[in-house]
C-alpha cells in the first residue's frame, strides 16, 4: 500500500496560524493607526470613569481629613488634653490656630457652648468677637440635641459673613470627663471645591441632592444676590442658606440633567461606579457622566461632568467603519480557523474516545484510528494502536490469571513481571467449611454438589473480596482467606470478623443452587509466611504457619460449642467496634497450649 503524503504539524501551524497572524497584524496596524490619534482624546469608558473618579477623590480629599481632624479634637478634649473649660482664651485660641494650620481645607473653626456662646477662629483674618446666640430658639434646641443625641454630621451649605463665602460645615458634639461641652464646627469654603473640580473639567459639577448646585466653575466667585436674606432657622453663625438651585446657576445644560429624555450609551455601558446617559438638548446631544456619593449629610451628592457629543461624532463614525471592517476580517479568520481546527480535531477526538475506552478497560469497543496527513498525529495514532494491543493482551492475561488465583495476586504478578517474593507478616486468617458436607455429597451426587459448591463459593468470594480479603485456597468444601497479606490493611482483624458475620447471614438467608446449607467459620490472628510455592514452572500462592493451622482447628471447635463463628483471643484483642462473647478455653488438637475462643455478635451501638 502506498504511503500517504503527510505534513508535519509545524508546517500546518506555520502556514495556517502564521498566515492568520499576519492578517491580524496588518488589520491591527490599519485600524490602530487610523483611529489611535483621534481616539486618545475622546470618550472611552475607562477614561470617563477615571475622570469622574478624580473629581470624587478631590471632594473626599478635602472633606475626609476634616472629619478626621474633628475626631482627633474630640478625642483630645475627652481625654483632657485640650481643655475647653479653661477661662484662658489665649490657650484655646492657640490650640485652634494649630487646628487650622494642620487642616488647610478648613477656613474657619468655632466652638459653641450649651449656653449659646460662640467663639470663632478664622484663617488669615482677625477673629470676630465672641457672640451669644442664646436668643435663638433654633440654635438652643440644636445645642440641646447635641448633648442628648450626639452625632458628627455634615450640615447644608451656608453663606458665612465672617469669611464672605459659602461653606459647608462639619458639626461635632464635644464631651470631657465632666460632661457635655457644646459643639465644635469646622467650615470648609465651597469656592475651593469648585476651583479644584474646574481644574479637572470645565463642565464639572457637584450637586447637593438632585436640585441644588454645591460646586461648579460659576460658583468660584459666587455670592448671594441678597446678603441681608432672612437667616436660615438653626444655622449657626447666623449664616444664610447657600443652596443654589439648578435653574439659578446659569448653566442651561446642567439645568436639564434630570428632565431631558435620556438615551443609553452603548460604548459606556460597562462602567462600574459611574452613570452615563445622553440627553438631547435643542439640536445637540450631551453626555452626562456622574457618580453618586453619600456620607456628607442626609442628601446624596452627585459629582460629575458633561460633554458635547458633537466633539465625539467623528469618533463614533470611525469606530463604526473600523467595526465593520473588523467584522469581516473576523468572519474570514473564523472560517479559516474552523477548517483548520476541524482538520486537527478529528483525529484528536478519535484518539480521546479510544483513550476513554482504554481507561474503562473496554477493549472490545475501541474505535479504529483514522489516518491523518499530519505526520505527528499519524505517528501518535500508530503508537496508540500498538499500545492498545499490548494492554488488551495484558488485560486478557490478568483476567485469565484471576480465574485461578486471587485477582490481587494476578495484578501483583503482572506488576512484578511474574515474581512474588515470600512475605512474613501478621495477618488474620479466616477458615470456613460446609457443615455435613459428606452427607450432602452422598445425597446430591457429584453433579449437583458441584453446582451447589460453585454457587456457595461465588457468593462467599464476593463477600470476602468486598472486605479486602484474599482467598488462597478452595479445599474441597473449605475456604482459606487471609487479610493483610498481600494487600496491607491495619484493621485486618475487623475486616475478617465483618466478613464472617456477613457470610453467616448469607448462609442463613440464601439458597445455593436450590440447596440450603450450613457453614462453620474459624478466625485467628498471627504471623504467617505468604508466597508462591510448588514445582518449577507450576506455582501457587498460599500461606503457611501455625496461625493458619490454629484457624482451621478453631473452625472445627464450632461442632463442640454449637456456634457458627469462633475467633481466638489473638483476634479478639484487635477488635474495637465488634461485640464479642467469650465461649471458653479449649484444647487445640496437635498443640500444647489451650486457646480462649469467642463468638462475635452485632456491631456495638447498633
Amino acid at each position: 500500500m502506498k504511503k500517504p503524503f503527510t505534513l508535519s504539524i509545524r508546517s500546518i501551524l506555520v502556514i495556517g496560524f502564521g498566515g492568520l497572524t499576519m492578517v491580524g497584524i496588518v488589520a491591527s496596524l490599519y485600524l490602530g493607526l487610523s483611529t489611535a490619534f483621534h481616539n486618545t482624546q475622546e470618550l472611552l469608558s475607562e477614561k470617563s470613569e477615571t475622570h469622574v473618579a478624580r473629581m470624587v477623590d478631590v471632594i473626599n480629599g478635602r472633606l475626609r481629613p476634616v472629619e478626621a481632624q474633628a475626631r482627633w479634637i474630640a478625642k483630645h478634649v475627652r481625654e483632657g488634653k485640650l481643655p475647653l473649660r479653661t477661662p484662658d482664651d489665649a490657650a484655646i485660641a492657640l490650640a485652634f490656630d494649630a487646628v487650622l494650620s494642620a487642616t488647610p481645607q478648613v477656613g474657619a473653626a468655632a466652638f459653641i457652648s450649651p449656653s449659646g456662646v460662640i467663639r470663632q477662629w478664622l484663617r488669615e483674618r482677625g477673629d470676630p468677637p465672641v457672640t451669644n446666640l442664646a436668643d435663638s430658639p433654633a440654635v438652643m434646641q440644636w445645642l440641646k440635641d447635641g448633648g442628648n443625641n450626639p452625632k458628627q454630621v455634615w450640615g447644608p451649605p451656608l453663606w458665612l459673613d465672617s469669611l464672605d463665602t459659602a461653606v459647608i460645615i462639619y458639626e461635632t458634639p464635644m464631651f470631657d470627663a465632666v460632661g457635655y461641652l457644646g459643639y465644635l464646627v469646622l467650615a470648609v469654603p465651597i469656592a475651593d471645591l469648585s476651583l479644584s473640580l474646574a481644574k479637572i473639567s470645565k463642565n464639572a459639577f457637584a450637586l447637593h441632592g438632585k436640585n441644588n448646585v454645591l460646586a461648579h466653575p460659576l460658583m468660584i466667585d459666587w455670592q448671594p444676590l441678597d446678603k441681608k436674606a432672612i437667616p436660615t432657622p438653626g444655622a449657626i453663625y447666623q449664616g444664610r442658606s447657600a443652596l443654589v438651585r439648578l435653574d439659578e446657576i446659569g448653566d442651561p445644560v446642567l439645568e436639564r440633567i434630570w428632565s431631558a429624555e435620556y438615551q443609553d450609551l452603548i460604548m459606556l455601558k460597562d462602567m462600574v461606579d459611574t452613570s452615563a446617559v445622553a440627553a438631547d438638548i435643542g439640536d445637540r446631544q450631551y453626555v452626562f457622566l456622574y457618580r453618586t456619593i453619600k456620607g456628607y449629610g442626609p442628601a446624596p451628592w452627585y459629582v460629575g461632568t458633561y460633554i458635547n457629543m458633537a466633539t465625539a461624532g467623528d469618533v463614533v463614525r470611525r469606530l463604526g467603519s473600523a467595526a465593520f471592517a473588523g467584522f469581516w476580517i473576523f468572519i474570514a479568520a473564523l472560517v479559516i480557523g474552523f477548517l483548520l481546527a476541524r482538520a486537527l480535531a478529528r483525529p484528536v477526538r478519535s484518539l480521546a474516545k479510544a483513550s476513554k475506552a482504554v481507561q474503562d478497560s473496554d477493549f472490545n469497543n475501541i474505535p479504529p484510528m483514522p489516518s491523518s496527513r499530519i505526520k505527528e498525529l499519524q505517528s501518535a495514532m500508530s503508537s496508540f494502536e500498538s499500545m492498545v494491543a499490548g494492554l488488551a493482551e495484558r488485560e486478557l492475561i490478568r483476567r485469565t490469571l484471576g480465574r485461578y488465583v486471587p485477582e490481587s495476586i494476578a495484578e501483583k504478578l503482572l506488576k512484578d513481571d511474574g515474581g512474588l517474593s515470600p512475605t512474613e507478616a501478621e495477618a488474620t486468617i479466616l477458615f470456613a467449611d460446609i457443615a455435613g458436607f459428606t452427607a450432602l455429597t452422598e445425597a446430591l451426587g457429584p453433579t449437583r454438589i458441584v453446582e451447589v459448591l460453585n454457587a456457595y463459593f461465588s457468593r462467599m468470594t464476593e463477600i470476602i473480596e468486598a472486605h479486602g480479603g484474599v482467598i488462597t485456597q478452595f479445599q474441597g468444601d473449605a475456604i482459606l482467606a487471609i487479610y493483610n497479606v498481600p494487600i496491607e490493611a491495619d484493621d485486618h482483624a475487623t475486616r475478617a470478623c465483618l466478613t464472617a458475620m456477613e457470610m453467616r447471614t448469607a448462609v442463613s438467608e440464601e439458597i445455593f443452587a436450590g440447596q440450603k446449607i450450613n457453614s462453620r467459620i474459624g478466625i485467628n490472628t498471627g504471623t504467617v509466611v505468604a508466597g508462591a510455592v510448588g514445582a518449577e514452572g507450576r506455582l501457587t500462592y498460599t500461606v503457611h504457619g501455625d496461625a493458619v493451622n490454629r484457624a482451621a482447628r478453631v473452625e472445627a471447635m464450632n461442632k463442640e460449642t454449637g456456634t457458627s463463628v469462633l475467633i481466638t483471643d489473638a483476634t479478639a484483642r484487635l477488635l474495637s467496634d465488634i461485640a464479642v462473647r467469650e465461649v471458653g478455653t479449649m484444647e487445640v488438637r496437635g498443640q500444647t497450649e489451650a486457646v480462649t475462643v469467642f463468638t462475635i455478635g452485632d456491631t456495638k451501638g447498633e
